[in-house]
């Protein structure tokens, strides 16, 4: 019986070390956690009510700059397709119709012909560009015209000054082009025009032809004096009009 005893006390002292040594490590393992692990009140968090902006750069697309073109004569038909106008460039002096590229401008193009001005797309953006003599083509000649504030005898008097010329058309196609009085000269009268007269050639250039006419849309305010053979009623009249003998 003593030994029983004794081995009872033996075995209970090593199971009691064991859960002591146990307990030991779990209590240095849960310890180390603690020490390692930071309390949510203690984490700071920086918090300012206003942070800085950042910086930010608006593109914006550059400007045009206008274009360095000038109308110098507009031939306007119902029908885009037959309607032209003369244009001058640095690049020259050519004819163009609705949907072509100006020359001497990698992004320009035209995109309307109207009586007295060309809308021009140059680089997605319109510009209106105004005919240079605009008097040519508006429509008004039956208005009183005004009266001339040049000199009659200055040497820069030209066939503008005293004439202008009109598109005129039937059924859609060019058939020349009316000619009536800028002022209240009484040049159109001595130069044997009459009222309705309609030109068909000038200077051998048949002025039926879109084509042959813009040449002489675009010189006739350069011209002095010309040879025009006006239709008249049925039947044709050859005039010479020069404003020298005026």
């Amino acid at each position: 019986m003593p030994c029983i005893t004794f081995f009872l006390l033996i075995f209970c002292g090593q199971q009691g070390y064991v859960v002591l040594k146990e307990y030991k490590k779990a209590s240095d393992k849960l310890s180390s956690a603690e020490n390692t692990l930071t309390p949510l009140w203690k984490q700071t968090n920086k918090f300012t009510l206003f942070t800085p902006a950042l910086n930010q750069t608006t593109a914006t697309a550059p400007v045009k700059a206008p274009l360095a073109a000038e109308i110098e004569g507009i031939i306007r038909s119902d029908d885009a397709w037959l309607s032209f106008a003369v244009i001058k460039t640095p690049a020259g002096q050519r004819s163009y119709r609705e949907g072509e590229s100006l020359t001497g401008f990698d992004d320009a193009w035209i995109a309307e012909i109207n009586q007295d001005n060309v809308v021009v797309n140059y680089g997605g953006t319109p510009q209106v560009l105004a005919l240079k003599k605009p008097d040519y083509f508006r429509g008004d000649a039956e208005k009183s015209p005004a009266p001339s504030t040049k000199d009659p005898g200055a040497d820069n008097l030209h066939l503008d000054d005293y004439l202008v010329l009109k598109p005129f058309f039937e059924q859609g196609q060019l058939e020349g082009f009316n000619i009536n009085p800028r002022n209240a000269s009484s040049f159109f009268s001595q130069s044997g025009l009459q009222k309705g007269d309609v030109v068909v050639k000038v200077n051998t250039v048949d002025m039926t032809k879109a084509a042959e006419a813009k040449k002489i849309v675009a010189s006739w305010s350069k011209m002095k004096e010309a040879e025009v053979v006006v239709r008249r009623h049925a039947h044709l009249e050859n005039i010479r009009v020069n404003v020298l003998n005026n």
